[in-house]
């Protein structure tokens, strides 16, 4: 007999999922580049792709960690010829981010790697209703609530 859906069978299959996303996600992947880069250097250059001569401070609000976590990782980077920091003044304290060619091409890789992961979850999903997905984005927003309120 099957186990009967409630609360907690869902919690558990959803903990089960993020578990093994979060698991896909902490292996380092190749963007275009030979370049093995782990999920927060590619979501840095992603969001300073979408944001061209962003700074530091700004960075640090868009990824919602600390500017500290940011000049560790924009250094990283810049090792790795990916991100070139420009000075914006006169003082050194202020300098806009800016991906390198090398940059470009794995900020478009990463793209693609996104696009073709989506897709793919699409195809599996294509057979739920849209009232469906809209059930299912509500509960996702549901637990979303839930946590920021603890």
């Amino acid at each position: 007999m099957p186990e009967k859906i409630n609360a907690e069978v869902m919690i558990h299959k959803f903990e089960q999922v993020m578990n093994k996303y979060n698991k896909s996600e902490k292996r380092p992947k190749y963007y275009g580049t030979k370049d093995l880069l782990y999920r927060s250097e590619a979501h840095t250059i992603e969001a300073i792709g979408k944001n061209n001569r962003i700074n530091v401070t700004e960075l640090a609000q868009y990824l919602a960690i600390t500017k500290g976590a940011v000049s560790q990782m924009i250094d990283k980077l810049v090792k790795k010829g990916l991100v070139n920091k420009k000075m914006v003044s006169n003082t050194e304290n202020e300098v806009a981010l800016e991906l390198t060619e090398k940059g470009v091409i794995v900020y478009k890789g990463h793209e693609e790697y996104h696009k073709e992961l989506y897709a793919e979850i699409s195809q599996r999903l294509d057979y739920l209703s849209e009232k469906n997905m809209e059930t299912f984005l509500d509960i996702l927003n549901e637990l979303e609530n839930f946590l920021d309120q603890k």
